[in-house]
């Protein structure tokens, strides 16, 4: 065989190795794209968590993410977060209801943003009860049943409620009941329906404040925000931005006031189904999704 025929099958074979490396190559970078595109959203049973954990469900998935919603309690979430199975948590509330988690996890967390300034927790009443004051609930306490609806039990709510609120006003003859969110819910939509008394544990933003006719409780000793309003806050493990460096941008960009989280919520419960209502939310409001995902 002459020397121009051995030359040219090693060039062959060399291409073909080449060409064999750029494959493995190329699926390798593949599959590190595909897993850099895969998030896990953790959220609580708390209404506007649901809400934007379902809009940034739908959000991320149109720009080609995977997204995994988790739900939990608030102690395993902050966990996870930390320990990264959870990249992001939407609904942490600061600098109160959740500072203790936060302090503890402070070295393996990142705040990614800010989305809402105004958030409040205090306990609730149907407007037709004649009671203005939680310095009055102790008075009141056999027409309320001597109980106060509480969430899940790990709930900063119920911890600003069970450590400020029961002693700042006296209120230690009354049983705070540790439920879950849909439970107080519901024991709320069955006392309003009778015009009976209740005292819930409650938050704001949240539709049952219109949907039933609620107001707080007057708090003169801050006991249920005790740092005046809260910040609703997206955290993420500290190595988040590194590795969506996109999304965080996003996080940062994200901004609702009191009327769209509220019809967010609207739509929701309009629909039945949070990806319809988030749909349907999101076909009326193109000009803040454009602003979330310049």
């Amino acid at each position: 065989m002459k020397r121009g025929c051995y030359l040219f099958i090693l060039f062959l074979l060399i291409l073909n190795l080449t060409a064999c490396g750029s494959t493995s190559t190329s699926k390798s970078s593949d599959q590190e794209d595909k897993g850099t595109k895969e998030i896990t959203i953790g959220y609580i049973p708390w209404d506007e968590d649901v809400a934007v954990s379902y809009l940034w469900k739908s959000l991320l998935e149109e720009k080609g993410y995977k997204v995994k919603l988790v739900q939990a309690d608030v102690a395993p979430i902050f966990s996870g977060v930390a320990k990264g199975s959870i990249d992001l948590f939407l609904d942490t509330w600061m600098p109160t209801t959740h500072s203790a988690y936060m302090e503890k996890y402070n070295d393996k967390i990142s705040v990614l943003g800010t989305w809402y300034h105004e958030a409040d927790s205090g306990l609730a009443v149907p407007d037709y009860m004649d009671i203005q004051s939680i310095e009055d609930l102790k008075n009141k306490a056999e027409e309320v049943g001597g109980k106060i609806i509480g969430i899940e039990p790990g709930a900063g709510l119920m911890r600003l409620t069970r450590e400020n609120a029961i002693p700042d006003y006296g209120l230690n003859s009354m049983t705070l009941v540790e439920s879950s969110t849909p439970a107080m819910l519901a024991a709320l939509e069955k006392a309003v329906s009778s015009k009976k008394p209740i005292v819930v544990t409650l938050w704001r933003p949240h539709w049952a404040f219109e949907e039933y006719n609620l107001r707080y409780l007057e708090d003169p000793k801050n006991a249920m925000n005790p740092s005046g309003a809260e910040k609703l806050q997206i955290i993420g493990p500290k190595d988040f931005s590194t590795k969506f460096p996109e999304v965080a941008k996003w996080m940062e960009s994200f901004k609702m006031d009191l009327t769209q989280i509220a019809q967010l919520e609207a739509e929701i419960m309009k629909s039945k189904d949070e990806a319809k209502g988030v749909e349907n939310w999101l076909s009326k409001n193109e000009s803040l999704k454009e602003d979330w995902l310049k």
